[in-house]
């Protein structure tokens, strides 16, 4: 077996270092003030069919982890995702009622828009590495996602507080995941912390940490870059077949 020192908390404090992602565009407009809070709900209507998707490639990642004692946090996960059982409570809701509290967005509203070719690319390669690739990328790929949500959660949270959109005490989703996922991301790397030992299992780990940080990353910054984008649709249906067909 080949082994090395690899430290995985050092390998992803070096790739999000690099990555620099605290600065993104979309981050920065919001802490100068120059983000148009039309611009912003319009983007984070999207961000919210990312937010209903992201259990779904985590399930199917669940399912491929070979040991019960390490897929249980990330079924716990799963589980916290919609709601330990209560969907009104589930994060997809919670997203819905920030967006009601932002600009008196209802799920009506949503479901006028279309997909963004941003968020089909964000979910739709989750979906891919979840499912198709090992399940060591997979824990990479989401668990990097996932600490990087805490941050990112604080960073909007304060700035739709400092740009005086809602109060602290109207402050919804943003609040929670700002600890919440700080564990989740503490949950899947747990999982590959002893595989990192291998040089070869490293490979994989790493490859999975770069393209989420990447994915992620690229996500904002398409956001930001088309935030002047509206585009409605006339057919009511799902964005994806994948998601099932309505009765």
């Amino acid at each position: 077996m080949k082994k090395n020192n690899g430290n995985i908390t050092e390998k992803i404090d070096s790739i999000l270092s690099e990555l620099n992602y605290k600065n993104n565009p979309y981050f920065q407009s919001l802490a100068d003030g120059i983000f148009d809070k039309d611009d912003f709900i319009e983007t984070q209507i999207q961000f919210y069919f990312a937010v209903t998707f992201f259990s779904r490639p985590m399930a199917a990642l669940a399912a491929k982890i070979p040991l019960p004692h390490m897929r249980l946090e990330v079924v716990r996960n799963v589980w916290e995702e919609h709601g330990e059982g209560n969907l009104k409570k589930a994060h997809a809701h919670t997203f819905e009622e920030l967006l009601k509290r932002l600009g008196n967005i209802n799920l009506s509203d949503i479901d006028k828009r279309s997909l963004w070719p941003e968020i089909r690319i964000f979910n739709t390669t989750l979906s891919g590495v979840c499912v198709l690739d090992d399940y060591m990328t997979g824990v990479g790929t989401l668990g990097i996602i996932e600490q990087m949500f805490s941050d990112i959660s604080s960073i909007i949270g304060k700035e739709i507080v400092k740009n005086k959109w809602l109060s602290e005490d109207q402050l919804i989703h943003y609040n929670l995941h700002e600890k919440l996922d700080e564990k989740h991301a503490r949950d899947f790397f747990s999982i590959v912390e002893k595989a990192y030992e291998n040089q070869e299992h490293q490979y994989y780990i790493d490859q999975g940490m770069w393209m989420g940080a990447t994915l992620f990353n690229a996500l904002y910054t398409g956001l930001f870059e088309h935030r002047k984008r509206r585009v409605f649709r006339d057919v009511k249906t799902l964005h994806s077949r994948a998601e099932g067909i309505p009765c």
